[in-house]
């Protein structure tokens, strides 16, 4: 058993090898790529700015502030588009038939799935991020204890097992119904671009379920309360502190659900 997975673990990095070669063929698509990531993103912050040149603050954060609450997702985010961002068209090759084939290699369908695709232009998403709270933990004068630091990187790890998790669910849907990438843009689209802002903008409904349901809470806004010593009218910041372990906990949740819709497949037979 355990060499089969020691060999499953070695081709999986072989496809990830091979995939990386594929998108360098086109050199300039790929250096545009990533620099088309980096400048959407820094678009949204300029578009910040503008906001919050006018107001000064939006529900008590300022602009560095706010910088650093979207930075946060969008760093975990890069890195689940590095591994996940093609579970969202699953459903083609479920229609196609063509998915099949991750049934029959020595490799678990799941892995064989993820490692298809390394999307290299997720690197513009990272090199936005690290920069943004790089420039917002200075602009804000931070001076972190370890334990922050810890919050801090938990949080990512953390993000990146939540968004992750919500694709490879949204992917899962295709098992039973044969389309989903209609549902991923209804869903992590707005969902995305509420994260953006602090969580007290929106309806309590909404913050519980994004805090107990789906909880994009613990990617970015809870951790954020606690590293910038900021408060909810309801919810402790310490509870950022455990985003790693939400993660980790919703993450096998989708993929157990993931791995029933799998069991359940037939092809098309297309």
């Amino acid at each position: 058993m355990l060499a089969f997975w020691l060999r499953g673990y070695r081709l999986y990095f072989r496809m990830v090898g091979a995939s990386i070669r594929a998108q360098m063929q086109y050199r300039y698509a790929f250096f545009m790529n990533i620099l088309g990531w980096a400048m959407s993103y820094a678009g949204t912050a300029v578009t910040m700015w503008v906001m919050l040149s006018s107001f000064k603050a939006l529900a008590g954060w300022t602009f560095w502030e706010l910088i650093f609450l979207f930075a946060l997702a969008v760093l975990s985010w890069g890195v689940c588009v590095l591994f996940f961002s093609h579970f969202r068209s699953m459903d083609q090759y479920i229609v196609n038939g063509t998915f099949d084939r991750f049934l029959i290699r020595p490799l678990h369908p799941f892995f064989h799935f993820m490692a298809m695709k390394f999307d290299v232009g997720a690197f513009g998403q990272l090199l936005f991020s690290i920069a943004a709270v790089v420039i917002a933990y200075i602009q804000l004068g931070l001076d972190w204890s370890l334990w922050k630091w810890g919050v801090f990187l938990g949080a990512v790890a953390g993000g990146v097992f939540i968004q992750s998790g919500i694709v490879v669910l949204i992917s899962a849907i295709a098992f039973w119904t044969t389309r989903s990438e209609r549902f991923y843009w209804v869903v992590m689209f707005p969902a995305k671009s509420m994260m953006n802002y602090p969580l007290t903008l929106y309806p309590r409904i909404l913050q519980w379920l994004f805090i107990f349901i789906m909880p994009f809470a613990f990617v970015n806004y809870l951790p954020a309360l606690l590293l910038l010593d900021k408060k909810h009218p309801v919810y402790s910041p310490y509870w950022g502190s455990v985003s790693l372990l939400v993660g980790i906990l919703f993450f096998w949740i989708c993929y157990r659900i993931w791995m029933l819709g799998l069991s359940r497949y037939k092809s098309t037979g297309s």
